[in-house]
């Protein structure tokens, strides 16, 4: 079980910075082992790009959905689920703007699934601040655009610029965000 783990890690960091154009052969190397073995534990690459992207999938939704009943919570959990790995960053970013070809159909509906889950989650939460007046009253749309946005372009920005640079201003971004939206 240990070498399918290992096969798994190296085909992950692999996607997040190649995309499906890395080799089996490249994904034994960083293992040390034969690329006949990676079939004992795979079918073929394809299959082994689906797990890796299933299992990501569990992981990323099963965190992110952990802290759902507060929106600073959810601001923060989302920084913190890729504050230890910009190469879950990047596989997230490679996963969403260059799909596989071969991406599932399944898989593909898995996370358009979840994420509007989760879209709905922190609507609900505004909507509900806005009627217990702790934010001022506007579109709930809007500002679960702008809540969005904001992690969104956070994100970019750690894979743009020193990671450090920007982490050290979240509070300062969340203050900010929070009091252009409460009353």
């Amino acid at each position: 079980m240990e070498t399918k783990i290992k096969i798994m890690k190296s085909a992950f960091e692999l996607f997040a910075k190649k995309g499906t154009n890395f080799s089996l052969a490249e994904v034994a190397g960083e293992v040390g082992i034969k690329k006949a073995s990676i079939y004992a534990h795979f079918e073929n690459k394809e299959m082994l790009i689906h797990t890796i992207i299933e299992d990501e999938i569990e992981k990323y939704f099963f965190k992110i959905n952990q802290e759902n009943d507060d929106l600073k919570k959810i601001f923060f959990g989302f920084l913190e689920y890729y504050n230890d790995s910009q190469i879950k960053l990047l596989f997230w970013k490679r996963l969403l703007l260059f799909p596989p070809e071969t991406l599932d159909l399944d898989l593909k509906e898995k996370i358009d699934c979840m994420s509007e889950k989760r879209y709905e989650v922190v609507k609900n939460l505004i909507s509900r601040d806005m009627k217990s007046g702790i934010l001022r009253v506007e579109s709930e749309e809007k500002v679960n655009f702008m809540f969005f946005s904001l992690i969104h372009g956070l994100l970019s920005s750690v894979l743009i610029y020193h990671p450090q640079d920007i982490k050290k201003h979240y509070d300062n971004i969340w203050n900010s965000f929070w009091s252009s939206i409460s009353k």
